[in-house]
C-alpha cells in the first residue's frame, strides 16, 4: 500500500440507504409496532467508508445514485465524514430495511437494486480512474445492481493498476474480479465455497486451512486472503502465513455490517504498521462490538481496545 495517509477509494455500485427498526408488542394479523432505531449509508463498500472514516481517515465513496433515495445516500455519506462522488443514474437507489425482534432475532427486507446500463458501468469505471489517481488503497465491495457486468470490479481493478485494490465481494463479480488480480481478497464462508473450493471446518488445523487458501494463491496472483467465520473468527492467509484468530465473546444483537467492521478493522490496523495477527484481531473486535449494536455505526475505541485485550487473552489459553 502507498502511504497510510494517503486517501481511501470505495466503490459500492448497489449501494442503499439502510434503516433499523425495532418491533414492539406483539404483531397483529395485518401490522407491527416499531420504533426507528436509525439509518446509515448501506451497502457494503459504504459500510467500510463510513467505518474508516471514523477511525481518521480520508475516505471517498464511489457507486450508483438515483431518485431522492440516491439524495439521501449522498447526504448521510457526508454526515459519516465520507466525501461521496456517486455516478447519477435513472433509477432509483435501493434500500435496506431491517426489523430486530426480540423473540426472534432479526428480518431484513433488501431490493435487488436499481437497472443500470452499460453506459453507467463505463462512467462508473472512469470516476474510479480519476479517484484512484491520488488514493493509496481502492476498496470494491458488495453486489452488482441489476444490469451491471460481472466484468464490472475486474474493469476497475485492471484500469487502477498502479493502486493496491481489495476485493469483497460474491458470485461471478467476485470470480472475475479474482482473475484480475487485486490485493487482497476477502470472502466469508459462504463466498469460498462458491469459488469451488472446500472450507475446512472452523476449527480444523491450521495446515487445513493452508492447503485451501494456498491453493487458491496458487490459481491466482493474489497472496493475501481473508476468510471470515461469523462467531468462530477469521482465518487469513498473507504470502504464505496463516493466521487464525477466535471469535470474541459478545452479546449478538445484529450481525449487519459486520463483516465490513471486519475489513475496516483489518485495513486500518494494517495502515498503521501493526503486524498481521494484531491486525486480524483489530478486525475480529471491529466486528464483535458491531454486532453488540442496534445500528451498524462505529463502535466506540474504548469498547475495540477491551475485544482486542478479550482476544489476545484466549490466543494465550
Amino acid at each position: 500500500m502507498r502511504s497510510p495517509h494517503a486517501p481511501i477509494v470505495t466503490v459500492t455500485p448497489n449501494g442503499s440507504v439502510d434503516l433499523v427498526l425495532r418491533a414492539v408488542g406483539s404483531p397483529t394479523e395485518e401490522e407491527q409496532a416499531v420504533v426507528r432505531l436509525g439509518e446509515t449509508a448501506g451497502g457494503k463498500g459504504n459500510n467500510v467508508a463510513r467505518f474508516l472514516a471514523a477511525a481518521g481517515h480520508e475516505v471517498t465513496a464511489l457507486g450508483f445514485a438515483g431518485g431522492s433515495l440516491g439524495e439521501r445516500l449522498n447526504a448521510l455519506l457526508r454526515e459519516a465524514d465520507v466525501t461521496p462522488d456517486l455516478t447519477q443514474i435513472d433509477g432509483i437507489t435501493r434500500s435496506y430495511t431491517t426489523v430486530l425482534k426480540e423473540a426472534d432475532g432479526r428480518l431484513s427486507y433488501r431490493m435487488a437494486g436499481p437497472q443500470i446500463t452499460e453506459g453507467d458501468g463505463r462512467r462508473l469505471v472512469a470516476t474510479a480512474v480519476a479517484a484512484a489517481a491520488h488514493a493509496g488503497l481502492v476498496i470494491l465491495a458488495g453486489s452488482l445492481p441489476p444490469g451491471g457486468s460481472a466484468d464490472l470490479y475486474a474493469a476497475i481493478i485492471d484500469a487502477v493498476r498502479e493502486t493496491p485494490v481489495v476485493l469483497d465481494s460474491s458470485g461471478e463479480a467476485l470470480a472475475a474480479g479474482i482473475r484480475a488480480a487485486p490485493w487482497m481478497v476477502k470472502v466469508n464462508r459462504e463466498e469460498l465455497l462458491a469459488l469451488d473450493a472446500r472450507a475446512p471446518d472452523a476449527s480444523a488445523p491450521l495446515a487445513a486451512w493452508s492447503d485451501v487458501l494456498g491453493a487458491l494463491a496458487r490459481g491466482t496472483t493474489v497472496r493475501r486472503w481473508w476468510v471470515t467465520l461469523g462467531v468462530a473468527g477469521s482465518v487469513g492467509w498473507v504470502d504464505g502465513e496463516v493466521v487464525r484468530v477466535p471469535g470474541a465473546q459478545v452479546r449478538v444483537v445484529n450481525t449487519t455490517g459486520a463483516g465490513d467492521a471486519f475489513l475496516a478493522g483489518l485495513l486500518d490496523a494494517e495502515l498503521r504498521g501493526a503486524s498481521t495477527e494484531l491486525a486480524a484481531c483489530t478486525a475480529t473486535a471491529w466486528a464483535a462490538a458491531v454486532c453488540e449494536q442496534e445500528v451498524p455505526i462505529p463502535p466506540s475505541a474504548g469498547r475495540i481496545a477491551a475485544l482486542i485485550e478479550q482476544l489476545a487473552g484466549a490466543r494465550l489459553e
